[in-house]
């Protein structure tokens, strides 16, 4: 029986593609604590290489408690839930918070602001969940 990765990419490509996934699932695991980094982009990042390289890891890493349900609604309709929105900007508010406090530059607190506030955009602009298909 042939190995199921084989046709997903040719073997000299897998290797690539593991490294280039636990590289985005590493930053993406940082980037859920770090704001102006988006985390769960890294995360599906992560799913598309595992799903060339590993198909064990895809599984693992869509079906994880923590972040599946996160990577699927981004895969699929580019979704962000509203409890996900909340942490977000709790976290951006609490970041800029620390650059106000810490910076005395008024330049870098303007530009960080104004990053933080289209990233925040952005964010609570997104689907908070992924469409359900028509009935028919």
């Amino acid at each position: 029986m042939a190995n199921p990765t084989s046709t997903l990419t040719p073997s000299w490509q897998r290797p690539i593609y593991m490294v280039l996934g636990c590289l985005s699932l590493a930053i993406g695991i940082v980037a859920l604590v770090v704001p102006l980094i988006p985390g769960i982009v890294f995360l599906a990042l992560a799913a598309a290489c595992f799903s060339r390289s590993s198909p064990a890891m895809d599984r693992w890493l869509t079906t994880h408690p923590r972040f599946g349900k996160l990577i699927t609604n981004w895969q699929t309709a580019g979704a962000i839930s509203r409890s996900t929105k909340w942490v977000i900007t709790g976290s951006m508010v609490a970041s800029f918070s620390l650059i106000f406090l810490e910076t005395q530059s008024r330049f870098i607190q303007l530009a960080v602001a104004i990053v933080m506030l289209a990233v925040l955009v952005y964010v609570w602009r997104r689907p908070e969940q992924a469409s359900a298909p028509a009935a028919a």
